[in-house]
C-alpha cells in the first residue's frame, strides 16, 4: 500500500511588504479564490481557522499557495512560521481548504460570455502577465472594457502592493497596447 505523501508548505515573500506567500508542494485549489473577511469563509475550513489569527487582514488562495495579508500591528518575523505550521498541519490532518460555493460557478458561466476583446484581453494575461503575478502571490481579474478603457480587479498580493500600479502601467497597459494597437487606452485598477 502506497504511502500518501505529506503536504510541506515553505513561506516566501512577496513584492508587497503586506503578504507572505505559503507555498505547497501539492495543488491545494482548482481556482483562484479571494477571502477579505471571516464572513466569507464556511465553518471547519483552513480558510476560517486562518482568519480568527486577528492579525489576518485578507486570503487569497491559488493553484498551489495561499497568499495573506497581515494588518500592519504585527512583523512577518513573528508570525510567519506559526502561519505556516497551522497550514501545513491543518493539510496534513485534512482539514478542508475552503467550501465549494455554487455561486462562485455561475459568476465563472457568466464570464465565458465575454467579447471578443474581452477574451483575447485574458489569453495575452495568460500567457504574458499572470504566471509572473502568480509567482508574485497575486492575479488580476478583467472587470470591463468600454471605449479603450480596461477595468481590473487585482487580487491578492497586488491588491494594495506598493509596485502594483507601476506592473500597471508599465508592464500591464504597455503589453496590452502593443499586442492590441489602437484598442487599450488605458488600463486601470478599480481598487488600487
Amino acid at each position: 500500500m502506497l504511502k500518501k505523501s505529506p503536504y510541506i508548505i515553505y513561506s516566501e515573500s512577496t513584492p508587497n511588504p503586506a503578504v507572505m506567500k505559503f507555498v505547497s508542494n501539492k495543488v491545494l485549489a482548482s481556482e483562484a479564490k479571494e477571502y477579505l473577511n471571516i464572513n466569507e469563509t464556511a465553518k471547519s475550513t483552513l480558510i476560517r481557522k486562518l482568519f480568527t489569527f486577528p492579525f489576518v487582514k485578507e486570503i487569497f488562495i491559488s493553484n498551489n499557495y495561499i497568499s495573506i495579508k497581515k494588518h500592519e500591528s504585527v512583523d512577518w518575523m513573528d508570525i510567519t512560521n506559526q502561519l505556516r505550521i497551522l497550514i501545513q498541519e491543518s493539510l496534513n490532518n485534512n482539514i478542508i481548504i475552503y467550501a465549494n460555493d455554487n455561486s462562485k460557478k455561475s459568476k465563472k458561466k457568466s464570464i465565458n460570455k465575454k467579447s471578443k476583446i474581452m477574451i483575447q484581453i485574458d489569453q495575452i494575461l495568460d500567457q504574458y502577465i499572470r504566471p509572473g503575478i502568480h509567482m508574485d502571490g497575486g492575479d488580476i481579474e478583467l472587470v470591463s472594457f468600454n471605449d479603450g478603457i480596461l477595468k481590473v480587479f487585482l487580487k491578492g498580493a497586488c491588491s494594495g502592493c506598493p509596485s502594483s500600479q507601476m506592473t500597471l502601467k508599465n508592464g500591464i497597459e504597455t503589453l496590452l497596447k502593443d499586442k492590441l494597437p489602437e484598442q487599450i487606452n488605458e488600463v486601470i485598477a478599480i481598487n488600487y
